[in-house]
């Protein structure tokens, strides 16, 4: 047997979803792409800033000084207590710590290695000492040589320095009295930093990708459940309607073409209601037919309008049956008359007539021996014959009957005789 196919609805799932992660991907990719580059471009403008501030704010006097004292074979420890050195390199750790720059520092071409550094806002183990000589990167100092000889500022790609680590260097000129470049002042930034930045460009990255692949997801349900729901619910009537259930089918929301259909269900659902009703009535009219006739047979077989519930010497109890025309009289015509041969049987049952005696189809005639009186039960009135006179007897008014009486209760042309009590 051919297996079915998708429902509509997952179908357009299974279209839209990997579309939409593709897209949610591409866009964090995209917006990781720019932040990154963006942290990085904000690096080297904040370490091109800074070198040259750095550059501007040293005093070309006082580091020419601290230059030649250091040359001189002056003491490093005592040449960083001076004057000259505590007034340049203070504003330098402000301005390192406001910024959160790993190293800011000035530094001149030369000496036993490739540089030596004259200021530094470093403290601890971190601190160079004037003079302090050090290797670097040949990129490194050839952007220095050319920042020297052009006067442009240097900034240098993430390098790995001995003893530093990996650092991003910015270098802008540092000027002597006469005017002559006589250094650079560098500004370092740790990878570190710069790696704790892209991370949280990257967790930003990934909350907009998710972000987006739940936007994207609800638009894409959206864009389903309007589609594909006014469908399914099509789908759904239709069924029902196949199973037997004419009701008329629900107002659908959806495009033209669903309320078309939609109403071409309704029509469709209508002629089957009507041809089924009209099928139920064909088959009622046979059976009350039917019925009708076993009932009238049954009665004139067995039932009679009338049925003794009680006789002895205390009290008469019969029971009278109301319109015989109505089928439900009729059964209960062959109840009562039942009732009444099993009673004669066992007439310890006769105690219970109220609780056995059917009243909603028919009365009861009370005739009490003792007392001397002839109730209605059951019905509003009854008319009977007492001693061949007419006797109208109301519900709840027990009417006085000598105990030699005759009375009569008329069914039709037939008549019911309440016989006297019993005598031993």
């Amino acid at each position: 047997m051919r297996r079915n196919g998708l429902p509509i609805q997952s179908l357009l799932l299974r279209t839209f979803l990997p579309a939409v992660i593709a897209a949610a991907m591409l866009l964090a990719t995209m917006v990781y792409t720019w932040l990154s580059g963006t942290i990085v471009d904000g690096f080297d403008r904040k370490l091109v800033t800074t070198s040259a501030l750095a550059g501007a704010l040293v005093d070309p006097a006082d580091h020419a000084a601290l230059v030649r004292a250091w040359h001189a074979g002056g003491d490093p420890l005592v040449l960083e207590q001076g004057e000259a050195y505590r007034r340049n390199v203070v504003p330098m750790q402000q301005i390192r710590q406001k910024l959160g720059l790993t190293y800011l520092y000035s530094q001149i071409l030369g000496g036993p290695q490739d540089i030596e550094y004259i200021l530094d806002s470093s403290f601890g183990d971190d601190h160079s000492n004037v003079g302090y000589a050090d290797a670097l990167p040949a990129e490194t100092m050839a952007g220095l040589r050319h920042s020297q000889k052009t006067g442009g500022v240097y900034v240098s790609p993430i390098e790995y320095q001995e003893k530093w680590g990996l650092l991003k260097t910015a270098a802008a000129p540092l000027y002597a009295p006469d005017g002559r470049i006589a250094g650079t002042a560098g500004a370092d930034v740790n990878i570190s930093v710069i790696r704790v930045a892209t991370q949280n460009a990257l967790f930003a990255s990934a909350m907009i990708g998710i972000g987006s692949v739940l936007a994207c997801l609800v638009v894409a349900l959206a864009l389903v459940r309007l589609i594909g729901g006014p469908i399914t619910r099509l789908k759904q009537e239709a069924l029902r309607i196949a199973a037997g259930d004419f009701a008329e089918p629900a107002r659908i929301r959806g495009p033209r073409e669903v309320a078309r259909l939609r109403d071409a269900l309704a029509a469709i659902a209508a002629r089957m209601t009507a041809r089924a009703a009209q099928r139920r009535d064909t088959a009622e009219r046979h059976e009350r037919a039917a019925d009708a006739a076993l009932l009238g047979q049954a009665l004139a077989a067995d039932a009679a309008p009338f049925a003794l519930l009680a006789h002895d010497a205390v009290r008469s109890v019969a029971w009278l049956a109301g319109d015989a025309r109505d089928p439900a009289v009729g059964l209960a015509m062959l109840a009562m008359a039942e009732l009444g041969r099993t009673i004669a049987r066992d007439p310890a049952l006769a105690a219970r007539w109220r609780d056995l005696a059917d009243l909603d189809h028919g009365a009861c005639l009370i005739r009490d021996h003792a007392a001397g009186t002839l109730e209605c039960v059951g019905a509003t009135s009854a008319e009977v014959r007492v001693n061949g006179t007419p006797v109208a007897l109301v519900a709840g008014h027990p009417a006085p009957l000598p105990a030699t009486a005759h009375v009569e209760a008329a069914f039709g042309d037939r008549r019911f005789t309440l016989p006297p009590a019993d005598r031993p």
